[in-house]
């Protein structure tokens, strides 16, 4: 566990996550001063009036009221419009920090966010904001721990002045001398005892957080489980419904009982405290009724001093409850901003990509190794390969031969661990990196769709052009189906966001096909662009293979041999090393690994291959 965050740290905190809203930060100082000076700035009031209304000073008890009205009426007000302000700034600061980490995570290397503690570490956030609430509500606490903070400062102002307001003529020695030692050890009791069970109340109360930082994370999870229409048939047809309604009862009896064994703790930490607060109470009140006798006081501050007493007694739990708070919080928080302020370690490339119109990008593999980070196995051992400019070329071989780490290598989602990969003779490490990604157009096997209009899908954003949106919907085979719904290309998908159109499996597959050919990339990538489709649709895509891709680079993946006849160039990868090269024609006349895997296969394709 991270050390405890100390006062300067925390107002580093609030301004780190605040960037942009610099009113907070004057709010949070200004409300919490004058929060907690009302309602000292009341019992001045209160103790001047009673005076004045004993001496039958009615004119000035009047005066004193008018200027009380005034006076915490202008403090109230001010008080909460600083609190509004912090409720109002504190809920976009948490977007904020959201929109940074996201504006972090598109910039950072793909391997980084791919790295098991990076995504360990942000589904622990996930689930400590499910249980404790995140930046907003780590905000909101940090302003109550100024307020209360502020209010102990006016407290100990108080009691201070109390100790010093003396009238040697008519004290006694135990009122002048001994009771104020005695008040001091009282309050110095009940203030440790306060600190040593609200650490041990907060330490307990963390700890049970992190106990259930896992059915935080379990019940997201069903909740989500249960709520999505794709999950609806096999909950059905596999009899889940009694099952999962087991798993929720369980959790939620889980959580019950934790947060049970926790409160009863609590309880007793909290005992001892209040049975100390009441016991100074009494002492305070004998204390102050001694100097009001002895005339050191009037009987109007009998109840102002008691008041501050007590109530810094009660503040000093208060913070202390809250501080435990803002530290559980921060230990999961802080991932936000370790991941923000992370240098990268890549992309730093400068170079711009040359324009052209003749699509002349020449890629190649020199003598690349790659392993994938805290790993030792080697994915790809020494490949070295040439994408030859406007060639057709396939990738195959069984699963785990590295054909998608390749690409995800080309498309600089990982940097080699030995080698180089080139464009146009230059290592791509000294391309900018957004110039460079833009010559790809890649649809990986875990493409996603997003409940968003289906132009928007396709055009990846909202300027779209009809004309090469209407056409690329042609060449794949989804015109006829986009004209059959509701709102044509503007129709939305999915119901994440209103009443959207689901589509079948084959339909989002010729759709994000759709999507890689409307980006006009020189070098197109398809890593198993077929597997939904039917063979009829799954034939048409064959056939039509140049026609799609044109005069680009194309590069396909595939598991189906028969797919790669329609390539000029096939490269079968096995183990991460290129195994043979060749046409189809070629490489079945050698008889090697590539005739294995066709004639495997041979008896599966339908005539339509």
């Amino acid at each position: 566990m991270k050390k405890n965050m100390t006062i300067g740290e925390m107002w580093h905190y609030m301004v780190f996550q605040t960037k942009g809203y610099r009113r907070l930060q004057a709010a949070i100082v200004l409300g919490a001063l004058t929060a907690a000076a009302v309602p000292y700035l009341n019992s001045v009031f209160y103790a001047r009036i009673l005076d004045f209304l004993l001496l039958s000073r009615y004119d000035a008890a009047v005066h004193a009221v008018i200027w009380m009205t005034i006076s915490l009426l202008v403090l109230n007000l001010a008080a909460k419009g600083c609190e509004r302000m912090v409720y109002h700034y504190c809920e976009p600061c948490e977007y904020e920090v959201k929109k940074r980490t996201a504006k972090k995570a598109f910039s950072m290397e793909y391997e980084c966010v791919d790295r098991m503690e990076t995504l360990t570490a942000f589904r622990r956030v996930r689930a400590g904001e499910q249980g404790m609430g995140g930046v907003q509500r780590q905000l909101e606490e940090i302003w109550h721990f100024f307020k209360e903070l502020a209010g102990i400062v006016f407290a100990v102002g108080f009691v201070l002045f109390l100790f010093f307001r003396t009238d040697r003529t008519g004290e006694s020695t135990a009122v002048s001398v001994f009771l104020p030692v005695l008040m001091l050890c009282a309050i110095g009791t009940v203030l440790a005892l306060s600190s040593y069970f609200a650490k041990k109340d907060g330490k307990f109360k963390v700890e049970t957080e992190l106990k259930n930082e896992y059915n935080n994370t379990l019940g997201a999870y069903l909740l989500t489980l249960v709520n999505r229409e794709e999950n609806v048939k096999d909950i059905r047809l596999f009899g889940l419904k009694d099952y999962l309604y087991r798993k929720c009862l369980i959790l939620q009896e889980g959580i019950g009982r934790m947060y049970t064994i926790e409160g009863c703790y609590s309880g007793r930490c909290q005992m001892a405290p209040a049975f100390a607060t009441q016991m100074l109470a009494a002492f305070t009140y004998i204390y102050i009724a001694a100097k009001a006798l002895s005339g050191s006081i009037t009987i109007g501050e009998v109840t102002m001093y008691a008041g501050a007493v007590i109530t810094m007694t009660a503040g000093v739990r208060e913070l202390l409850n809250r501080y435990q708070s803002i530290n559980y919080m921060n230990e999961y928080l802080d991932t936000y901003e370790e991941f923000i302020t992370r240098p990268n370690m890549h992309y730093d490339g400068t170079l711009p990509i040359e324009k052209r119109d003749d699509n002349e990008y020449l890629l190649e593999f020199s003598h690349v190794t790659f392993r994938y980070p805290g790993t030792g196995q080697d994915i790809l051992k020494n490949v070295s390969l040439t994408f030859h400019i406007g060639e057709k070329l396939a990738l195959v071989g069984v699963n785990g031969a590295g054909k998608t780490t390749l690409i995800k290598l080309l498309c600089r989602l990982y940097e080699p661990t030995e080698g180089e990969i080139k464009l146009n003779g230059i290592n791509i490490e000294k391309y900018d990196y957004e110039e460079y990604v833009q010559i790809f157009s890649v649809v990986f096997q875990d493409f996603k769709l997003y409940d968003f209009p289906l132009e928007e899908n396709v055009a990846c954003g909202m300027q779209v052009d009809d004309v090469k949106l209407w056409k690329v919907l042609g060449q794949t085979g989804l015109r006829e189906c986009v004209e059959k719904m509701p709102d044509k290309q503007k129709t939305l998908l999915g119901h994440e966001n209103g009443a959207g159109v689901l589509l079948s499996g084959g339909e989002a597959q010729k759709l994000a096909i759709a999507r890689a050919l409307y980006k006009d990339a020189p070098f197109i990538i398809l890593d198993e662009p077929t597997a939904a489709l039917d063979p009829f649709a799954e034939a048409e895509v064959y056939e039509n293979f140049h026609t799609l891709t044109g005069n680009r680079t194309a590069v396909y993946i595939s598991h189906r041999m028969s797919s790669c006849k329609f390539c000029d160039r096939i490269v079968v990868l096995e183990d991460g090393k290129i195994l043979e090269e060749g046409n189809h024609d070629g490489l079945l006349a050698k008889k090697g690994r590539y005739y294995e895997l066709y004639h495997a296969q041979e008896k599966y394709y339908s005539t339509a291959h």
